[in-house]
């Protein structure tokens, strides 16, 4: 710990009394103006929302008066009409002078245009005499001929209207006003794909109508009665355009930002609104939609058939029913409310003062809001106070600078008289973050004899200390890397010996657990890569033989036996056989720490043996043979001339004869066996020539088929369309498969199926001819390529074995499958390649 000495004593001193007092100064004097700043700040904003919240009602209060007076326009004008003679072309004239402008959008969701026409104030000019049968129509500033019988509210637009029946009770100049009535518009049907009212310009409109009706009376008698539908339109256009938070108006309003006005009716129903579907409708059947409430389904709800009535509305913002009634009592005022769509919003009402038709029960058409967004509504007096805080920081911040340059000036000053001790201490740090980094050869160079000059010293010499034992820190670490990359060496030799010997390797432990077994074994077995504590009889649960073998060795092993541990097992999987060669070893002399077995499999090898035997054999046979025929033939010859001559010199001696016959008969049996082997010995090297090998089957087939009909054969022929030409010697061919066709008719004397299947595997092709024969007993299966093997009794026994030779010469491989009482599969395999190409 760094000691203070006298000088550094007197500076602490000399800086605490000068910084304190203007700390404390300045802390006080911000804590007083954020006092201050914050009475004004409120005092203000109170003073200008009041303000905002008077402007905001009094414009509720001025559109309230307007579509009252424009009510009252309209009733003059029914009068009006009712004084007129009932003619069409006077209704006409009435329908068209009374237009008024509409400002809206048109076009598309993308590319809306703003439009200003002058639109037909009425929609609908109607008379109906005293049965309630209309007599004269105007529609949308047309005549109209489909008059109906209005009496029956059922045949009205809107098919529930009661309008003739209220208006026939008044009296002459009493005027009868209805509620707005209007097909529904639901949110999907405004939207159209749209994402916002205020997007959806191409949306369906909500058109609907105000009637006004007076009855007429000639002469004390009642005529009948004069109607006016006022278009709905006309009446948004009082709080469509509305903008509470700007001066200009809107040609349609944002619903999300809060900030739209819209009208309700004394009942509390929502009559314009820049969403259609709050509005009042009719559904199809001429039924009110019901109102949204807590009990709305939510199949009605998904589907945006929600209309608003403010006196049901209570549950999404209890000041909704509070506007509605303070309407009814005809007053006006301001409330805090939240929309639908979840803007907190100041809502400022007034009530529409009406009292004709169904208004006359509170003397009100309904009322007016306005609403502004909240944060919105209070920006005036948010600015107001941005102001005061903007004044208030810069003289903060004025006092703040003063107080920092003199701050600045006591601290240079303190730095000036202290730096001469601090010096020699920041030396002594950089050399220590030298040391951190990694130099371990800095040199502080401090030039006192205080405290600070014996620390440097000490310093040093313990710099020189540690570069002297990293240098022997350094030598030891290199001398470790060099042995682990030795060890890694050889571990990686190890590693790739193991798994790249053709051997099959196991280790065992002393408990017979397996410790590894390389890929080479995994192969060999069909086992995968054994985990952690395998016992060896699992690992070989398939192997019963090596099981044996080596529970053998193991108890021999373990009692002291000294012989060596090979042996050759034979085995037969799926048909096939097999020959491997297991050995054992210890791994640690005379310790049996474990054991180390070796498998190999001589499957291939031993069959190349036998092949090589079967070869010599064969060889050995065809030689002999070829002697034996030369010696046998020449002699058969000449008894057969003798008698032959003998024959035809015993003429009238019939049994003699028929004995000469017999025996002429069993020299020419005993003149084809030599002539087969001769045949089997001398047999040519095979003429390849690219051809179709389905040509040669249909070839051979043709020549069968006589023989199948007679013997009740059924022939199924499975010949693959497009088989790749292949090389080979189609007559040798056709030999071979017509002493197999003949092998299989021998075999189904009573009749049978001999089915031929020929397909193109990946580079060969596959002929397979199946009988339903009397098959072969398995032992004899390995006999049938022998020549002179034969199990029918008579021929001589060389068919197969010529037939095997000739597939051999052409590359390929003939086999024979076969189960005593369920019939033979002989398969041959051609190589679509010719035989000469694979060779090395």
């Amino acid at each position: 710990m760094l000691r203070l000495n006298l000088h550094r004593k007197v500076l602490g001193a000399f800086l605490l009394l000068s910084l304190v007092p203007l700390g404390f100064l300045l802390f006080n004097s911000q804590h007083s103006l954020r006092l201050v700043e914050g009475i004004l700040r409120q005092r203000t904003t109170e003073a200008l929302d009041s303000q905002a919240a008077r402007a905001l009602e009094q414009r509720a209060q001025m559109v309230a008066l307007q579509v009252s007076s424009f009510l009252h326009e309209v009733e003059g004008d029914l009068l009006d009409l009712a004084l007129l003679p009932q003619a069409e072309e006077v209704y006409l004239d009435f329908c068209w002078s009374h237009q008024r402008d509409l400002w809206f959008r048109r076009g598309t969701n993308q590319s809306p245009i703003e439009v200003r026409e002058k639109m037909l104030l009425y929609s609908e000019l109607t008379y109906i005499d005293s049965s309630g049968m209309e007599k004269l129509r105007v529609v949308d500033g047309r005549p109209s001929h489909q008059y109906r019988n209005v009496a029956d509210p059922r045949q009205t637009t809107y098919k529930h209207e009661t309008y003739f029946q209220q208006t026939a009770k008044l009296i002459k100049g009493q005027i009868w006003v209805s509620r707005l009535n209007g097909w529904y518009v639901s949110r999907d049907e405004q939207l159209r794909g749209a994402e916002t009212p205020l997007e959806a310009v191409q949306g369906t409109p909500y058109r609907g109508v105000i009637r006004f009706a007076t009855p007429i009376y000639r002469d004390e008698q009642f005529q009948g009665i004069v109607m006016l539908s006022l278009d709905h339109r006309h009446l948004m256009e009082f709080t469509q355009h509305i903008n509470p938070i700007g001066d200009e108006d809107v040609v349609f309003p944002s619903y999300a930002s809060g900030n739209y006005a819209f009208m309700f009716d004394d009942d509390g129903w929502t009559i314009a609104h820049p969403k259609y579907w709050d509005i009042r409708g009719y559904d199809s059947t001429g039924k009110l939609v019901p109102a949204y409430t807590e009990q709305t389904p939510e199949e009605d709800i998904r589907a945006g058939r929600i209309p608003f009535n403010l006196l049901a509305a209570g549950f999404i913002h209890p000041n909704y029913p509070k506007a509605a009634e303070a309407v009814r009592l005809g007053k006006s005022g301001v409330l805090d409310t939240t929309n639908i769509g979840g803007s907190n919003k100041i809502m400022a009402f007034a009530p529409i003062r009406y009292a004709q038709g169904v208004y006359e029960q509170f003397g009100v058409f309904g009322g007016i809001t306005i609403g502004a967004e909240i944060d919105q509504f209070h920006q005036p007096a948010v600015a107001a106070a941005e102001l005061i805080e903007h004044e208030i920081n810069n003289y903060l911040m004025q006092s703040w600078l003063v107080i920092s340059l003199t701050i600045f000036f006591v601290v240079a000053s303190a730095y000036m008289l202290s730096n001469s001790i601090v010096r020699p201490l920041l030396s002594l740090t950089e050399g220590t973050r030298r040391m951190i980094h990694g130099h371990m050869t800095p040199q502080v160079k401090v030039r006192t004899n205080d405290e600070v000059g014996a620390l440097a010293e000490s310093f040093n010499n313990m710099v020189d200390e540690l570069n002297q034992r990293r240098q022997r820190l350094l030598q030891t670490l290199q001398a470790l890397r060099l042995s682990r990359k030795e060890i890694i060496r050889e571990r990686n030799f190890k590693d790739t010996v193991f798994e790249n010997i053709e051997t099959g390797l196991m280790t065992f432990d002393a408990e017979r657990k397996v410790t590894s077994v390389n890929g080479p074994a995994c192969q060999i077995l069909h086992v995968s890569r054994p985990g952690k504590n395998c016992d060896w009889q699992t690992l070989l649960a398939d192997w019963p033989e090596l099981l044996d073998v080596l529970r053998d060795w193991f108890s021999a092993s373990e009692a002291g036996e000294e012989r060596t541990f090979r042996l050759y097992v034979p085995l037969e999987r799926q048909g096939q056989h097999l020959t491997y060669r297991i050995a054992m070893f210890p791994l640690s002399f005379r310790q049996q720490d474990g054991w180390l077995v070796t498998i190999e499999d001589l499957t291939e090898r031993v069959n190349m043996r036998q092949q090589m035997a079967r070869m010599d054999r064969l060889a050995s046979l065809g030689r002999m043979s070829a002697g034996i025929a030369h010696e046998v033939r020449n002699p058969l010859t000449g008894v057969s001339l003798l008698l032959d001559e003998l024959h035809d010199r015993l003429l009238g001696q019939e049994t003699d004869q028929q004995l000469i016959r017999r025996a002429l008969g069993e020299i020419e049996r005993l003149e084809a066996l030599v002539n087969e082997m001769l045949h089997f010995s001398t047999m040519p090297e095979p003429q390849l020539a690219m051809g179709q090998i389905a040509e040669v089957i249909q070839d051979s087939l043709f020549l069968l088929r006589k023989q199948c009909q007679r013997q009740k054969v059924v022939l199924v022929e499975k010949i693959a369309p497009d088989l790749p030409d292949i090389m080979m010697d189609a007559d040798r061919i056709k030999q071979v498969l017509l002493n197999l066709f003949n092998n299989a008719l021998e075999a189904m004397p009573q009749g049978g199926e001999l089915t031929i299947h020929v397909r193109s595997l990946k580079d060969s092709i596959q002929i397979e001819i199946k009988d339903t024969g009397v098959g072969i007993a398995e032992e004899r299966l390995p006999l049938i390529f022998e020549p002179f093997f034969t199990s029918k009794g008579q021929g001589t026994g060389l068919g197969l074995a010529i037939s095997y030779n000739i597939i051999s010469d052409h590359g390929g491989e003939l086999s024979i499958n076969s189960k005593l009482g369920s019939g033979t599969i002989a398969v041959i395999s051609l190589p679509i390649k010719s035989y000469g190409e694979n060779k090395p």
